[in-house]
């Protein structure tokens, strides 16, 4: 009796162990699947195909000093992760949805945003082949440069920039998904028509580290609505500039002083006025140019009434009328040319 107690003990000794250690290797064999499945990308044999897109919902804000402008819209990241792959059911629905932090998420962010992007929701389902399928409701403010010399006949390129911090092509390749790339036909930016928008996926070579770098670039365009520029400043200008030129028509000195700084006094204030109006910018546009030529006209018209009347008072009155059939074709002309080579230099 006293063998077989202790032939059980024995067996039980050794029995319990080997039944253990399986239970406890898979709990380690699990929570090690579930560290790799959050910080571990698919398949390191090879670079991991990430599939992006960018679709505009609307703007929020344009601000041509500061070079920057608000969005709102998506951003759609699709590649494939065998690990995920299971096979379908009615009770899943042919996708299974997680959260983040539950699988592997490209570390991506937009390289020309300012502080962080807001993120709305995000959307995260996965196909029964494995394929992952991330979509991000997500506003922003954006740096992108601008040039506005063509102003008010510009046009504006926004871009934004999307990298990754593993943005090595060893390990991360972006791909543009035409499908997912686009705008709402509803998105709208005051006095601005909204052009094309175009995406590219650019792997260009680090500056700090000696490996390739791949970018997803997504580019819209903007034109500016002119026509309201043009009749409320441009227009009001000619007419100024016109009744200015009357001038050479009137031998008054009197009504001549009058006109000319009534007209140059009208074109400083209206100046004033469109002020708000024109771009804060550091070096001159078309309709600064055009502004300045303005003012020159007017002038250089205050200054032949100035002579016309100093050759009237000395009796000059002949070269005086010269002068002023002269300047008749002379001003209008200069003021056209001057126009014309301003044009030539800003806007073809």
């Amino acid at each position: 009796m006293r063998h077989k107690i202790i032939y059980f003990l024995t067996f039980i000794s050794i029995y319990i162990p080997l039944n253990t250690l399986p239970s406890r290797a898979q709990e380690t064999n699990s929570k090690t699947t579930k560290s790799q499945l959050t910080e571990v990308r698919p398949n390191l044999s090879e670079p991991t195909q990430v599939s992006v897109g960018i679709y505009l919902v609307d703007f929020d804000k344009f601000d041509e000093q500061n070079e920057s402008f608000k969005l709102d819209g998506y951003l759609f990241l699709t590649w494939k992760d065998q690990r995920l792959a299971f096979q379908a059911n009615q009770n899943n629905l042919g996708s299974k949805t997680y959260k983040p932090g539950e699988i592997w998420l490209p570390d991506v962010h937009f390289a020309n945003v300012e502080l962080k992007r807001e993120k709305a929701y995000t959307q995260i389902k996965v196909n029964p082949d494995g394929t992952v399928n991330y979509k991000e409701r997500f506003k922003g403010t954006f740096k992108s440069e601008m040039d506005v010399r063509r102003f008010p006949f510009d046009r504006q390129k926004l871009k934004l920039v999307l990298e990754s911090p593993l943005n090595d092509t060893e390990q991360v390749i972006f791909n543009v998904d035409k499908s997912k790339t686009g705008r709402s036909s509803e998105a709208f930016l005051t006095g601005w028509k909204i052009g094309e928008q175009n995406a590219v996926a650019e792997i260009t070579k680090s500056e700090v580290e000696n490996i390739e770098e791949n970018q997803y670039i997504y580019e819209i365009d903007l034109f500016r609505d002119s026509d309201s520029y043009f009749w409320n400043i441009i227009v009001p200008l000619l007419l100024i500039i016109a009744v200015s030129f009357t001038v050479f028509w009137s031998r008054s000195f009197e009504s001549n002083t009058v006109i000319s700084f009534s007209s140059l006094l009208s074109a400083i204030a209206f100046n004033i006025v469109i002020a708000e109006e024109l771009p804060k910018v550091a070096y001159l546009t078309f309709i600064n140019g055009f502004i300045l030529i303005s003012y020159l006209v007017i002038c250089l018209a205050i200054i032949q009434i100035v002579i016309k009347h100093y050759l009237n008072a000395e009796k000059k009155e002949d070269i005086s009328m010269k002068m002023d059939r002269i300047c008749r074709w002379l001003f209008p002309t200069s003021f056209g040319i001057s126009n014309l080579i301003l044009i030539l230099i800003f806007l073809i």
